[in-house]
């Protein structure tokens, strides 16, 4: 039921999740489930407060529920507590091991600036599940942010990822993306988000994995100053989400670049700038407040 609920949250179902809380409370209320339901509409409207309010009632009910110690976690890493989040992934993790534990904990050390302690746990959850590209996944990730690792070993433990999941996953293909975009080597990160697109296409990937590629695409083509095509991704991408902010953004952002502006400013500074008037006023002008 955990995972049902963790779904609607996912969805951004918040009426659906809302509705499965009130019925397992019905059921019976002493059971952990209907908590963590709660916990999980909670942070999904970035309700921290309470909604680690509610999952420490779910742990409290059932202090074997590893569900709810990853949830709570995940809130804590939410809220900037590093430190407190990797107890919680930890104890999750004793409970019953899986690589969702395991991603919280590297995310939690690497929050923290603990590289070691990433890498290791990143390690031992491809001991743990050798063939999950989720674990590679993480090996490269905490590679690509440990400052005394090089990027090439991160290159290749991502790289490994996406031939284990055929490239159906965005993290191991964002992340190795993200690292040359740091080397400036837009024309690889062009590449690789191109084969995404089309692996995504044949395979019949949700649209909403496909707009964020192509979102992605128009950053990279807008730094390459391939300003065609960066419009058409943009495009491409809110024809499939309308919703993506990232698009539209993006999109802001190249128009300014294609009008010969500075794309970080503000829309309220341009349209500042478009009524100011011609000649000064003058300074013993009292009107107006």
């Amino acid at each position: 039921m955990d995972q049902y609920a963790h779904i609607f949250q996912q969805r951004g179902s918040l009426a659906e999740l809302n509705r499965l809380a009130s019925a397992l409370l019905e059921v019976d209320d002493k059971r952990p489930e209907a908590w963590v339901c709660l916990a999980l509409h909670h942070q999904a409207r970035n309700d921290h407060e309470k909604a680690i309010a509610f999952v420490e009632k779910a742990i409290a009910l059932d202090q074997r529920h590893a569900f709810a110690h990853r949830l709570r976690g995940s809130i804590l890493l939410a809220e900037n507590r590093p430190e407190h989040a990797v107890v919680a992934f930890f104890r999750a993790n004793e409970i019953s091991r899986d690589i969702a534990s395991y991603e919280g904990l590297v995310e939690a050390y690497l929050a923290a600036e603990k590289y070691k302690e990433a890498i290791c746990t990143a390690k031992e959850a491809i001991s743990t599940a050798p063939r999950d590209p989720r674990a590679m996944t993480l090996v490269g990730l905490a590679l690509a942010q440990a400052p005394a690792q090089g990027k090439d070993r991160a290159k290749r433990a991502l790289r490994k990822a996406l031939a284990l999941d055929q490239g159906s996953t965005l993290r191991p293909m964002l992340a190795l993306v993200d690292i040359y975009i740091q080397e400036e080597d837009f024309n690889t990160c062009i590449e690789l988000l191109k084969h995404g697109l089309e692996g995504m296409s044949s395979a019949k990937t949700a649209l909403q994995c496909q707009d964020l590629l192509q979102t992605k695409l128009g950053e990279i083509c807008t730094l390459n100053e391939n300003y065609s095509e960066a419009m058409t991704c943009f495009h491409t991408a809110l024809s499939m989400n309308p919703k993506n902010l990232s698009a539209q953004r993006g999109l802001d952002r190249l128009e300014k670049v294609m009008r010969g502006m500075d794309p970080n400013t503000a829309d309220d500074e341009i349209v500042e700038d478009m009524h100011e008037p011609e000649s000064p006023i003058s300074p013993d002008y009292g009107g107006g407040y």
